[in-house]
């Protein structure tokens, strides 16, 4: 069994409560945010434990951490999960700074952990038809793609300036 500590229990951190859910061999076993009713909230519904950010990097009894938190503490909470050997999967963007991205992927590297950041149109079966056919040659040769893609509502204005993108 996968346990996983989930770091940030808003919108994002809910949706992947539930796709965990749904997985055979993985569970929530523990659940952080800066808001404690959104952790207790979101912990009743897994049966997970509410604990600090610290705890969970530093738990035996946790594997990986999603980190579903705001950009600004992706860093910290990266550099953490590398330095006590947890898998992490992180939300875009990984930090703001290039300095700070590298530093994230030296310490993924050294300590030698699955790493991989989130975006949510990576596995989109639109997404992955169209990439296969330029791969197959159906569509030539591709010069410049802009796609437009958004929430059906914009997020409030508090997300907006701790999001980075």
């Amino acid at each position: 069994m996968l346990r996983i500590g989930l770091l940030g229990c808003g919108r994002i951190g809910q949706v992947h409560a539930r796709s965990i859910k749904a997985l055979d061999g993985a569970q929530v076993v523990a659940v952080a945010d800066a808001v404690p009713a959104a952790a207790q909230a979101l912990a009743k519904t897994r049966g997970a434990e509410v604990r600090d950010v610290d705890a969970i990097l530093s738990a035996a009894d946790v594997d990986a951490v999603i980190i579903g938190t705001p950009t600004d503490s992706h860093f910290e909470q990266i550099m953490g999960a590398a330095k006590h050997g947890k898998a992490i999967f992180c939300e875009k963007p990984i930090d703001m700074s290039v300095d700070n991205i590298r530093a994230c992927m030296k310490a993924v590297s050294a300590a030698g952990v699955p790493f991989m950041t989130g975006f949510n149109r990576r596995f989109d079966p639109n997404f992955e038809s169209l990439r296969a056919r330029i791969r197959a040659g159906d569509i030539g040769a591709v010069e410049l793609v802009t796609i437009t893609s958004r929430d059906p509502s914009p997020p409030p204005v508090s997300y907006i300036e701790r999001s980075g993108g």
